[in-house]
């Protein structure tokens, strides 16, 4: 199985139909979902894209933002993505950094949830990227 790829310009939305199913079906505290936030620094983009699309799974979507990746899982709580994001980033032998925001716990809409990603990673990487 692989992940879909999305425009990032589809990441707000996404995010914002993701929680409105959990809403009109009345499991917003059952199904938590996460958003992990990494980046490829110095590897080589095309080959990492087609290895992230194949390890991640067919409902998880990917977003590149230049060589900076979000990736939304649903149906994975805060320690499943801590544990996927460790992975990834002992992967590119990169320093473990808590790049993790969860649903509902640091936002119920996807604009809170985003802006927390983007100042964790300000914070923890200091990239300065756009995500919302």
């Amino acid at each position: 199985m692989s992940s879909i790829t999305f425009s990032k310009k589809d990441l707000v939305s996404l995010v914002d139909h993701h929680i409105a199913l959990l809403e009109r079906f009345g499991i917003t505290d059952e199904a938590p979902f996460s958003i992990i936030y990494f980046s490829l620094e110095h590897k080589k983009e095309e080959e990492s894209i087609v290895m992230f699309e194949k390890i991640l799974r067919q409902t998880d979507a990917l977003f590149q933002i230049k060589n900076n990746f979000i990736v939304m899982l649903p149906g994975t709580d805060w320690n499943g993505a801590t544990e996927l994001l460790s992975g990834i980033q002992d992967f590119l032998d990169q320093s473990a950094e808590d790049n993790i925001v969860t649903f509902p716990e640091d936002g119920k809409n996807a604009k809170v949830l985003l802006r927390k990603l983007q100042e964790l990673v300000k914070n923890n990487c200091e990239d300065i990227i756009k995500i919302v």
